[in-house]
């Protein structure tokens, strides 16, 4: 997709908010479209990444449809004053096929040949999974739909969404359609996707970058403030 942002121009700060702790998350099972809400723990968290982003003039919020990401979601918006979350299938998680609700022991035990196919070949090696293909043809989808919020004026987006799905998310940017590397994601860290194209003496510049913040806003039953910078990715391009 980086001849897709060449298009766009101005300045774009898209922040991505993996959801809070689900009951999922807390049960080790793994969950893919298995529709838990957040745990007590993870409205804690909810709450606390949204006074991070108090200062971040967003303008517009987009949600998965799944419980988790919505109550999420519904927590922040309303600490920013933005009471309309718009639901997005773009930021559904991805199918975890047969593992589906399953803790890890129990897949070993009752499908121990996926198992290691999954070992193997990640998620493309288990039935019923959903495939490279589809997601990243829906990343593409959702950057596009991205995209045209930016045509219209709103250049400070949060989308609330899960680790899975935004691992191609992230890749899609830069035509990445392995499934390594992957970057690791807290419960409500933050992957920031900064645009800034710019015309200068009448010669195009384009640049993106990624910067990951591993937020680890509740430490068992306190609140902690810090931010830790994982690693930053940019692509830069000029009279390309």
């Amino acid at each position: 997709m980086v001849e897709y942002f060449k298009t766009l121009s101005g300045r774009l700060n898209v922040y991505f908010l993996r959801h809070g702790e689900s009951e999922g998350n807390n049960a080790r099972i793994i969950q893919g479209r298995h529709d838990l809400p957040l745990s007590e723990r993870g409205l804690q968290q909810a709450e606390a990444i949204a006074d991070w982003l108090e200062d971040k003039h967003i303008e517009v919020v987009l949600s998965s449809p799944l419980k988790r990401a919505t109550q999420t979601a519904e927590v922040v918006g309303q600490v920013l004053g933005l009471k309309d979350v718009h639901l997005h299938e773009g930021l559904n998680e991805l199918d975890t096929g047969i593992f589906t609700g399953l803790t890890v022991p129990q897949i070993q035990k009752r499908f121990p040949e996926a198992w290691r196919s999954f070992q193997r070949s990640s998620w493309e090696g288990v039935p019923e999974a959903e495939r490279i293909s589809d997601l990243y043809n829906r990343a593409e989808d959702l950057w596009r739909d991205l995209g045209r919020l930016f045509a219209a004026g709103q250049s400070n987006l949060l989308c609330v969404t899960h680790s899975g799905i935004l691992q191609w998310i992230i890749k899609a940017t830069m035509a990445q359609r392995s499934w390594m590397p992957l970057v690791p994601m807290a419960n409500c860290s933050i992957s920031q996707f900064s645009l800034d194209n710019q015309v200068e003496a009448d010669r195009p510049r384009y640049y993106f970058e990624w910067t990951h913040l591993n937020y680890q806003p509740v430490a068992g039953n306190e609140v902690n403030g810090n931010l830790f910078l994982d690693r930053s990715m940019g692509i830069e391009g000029k009279n390309q």
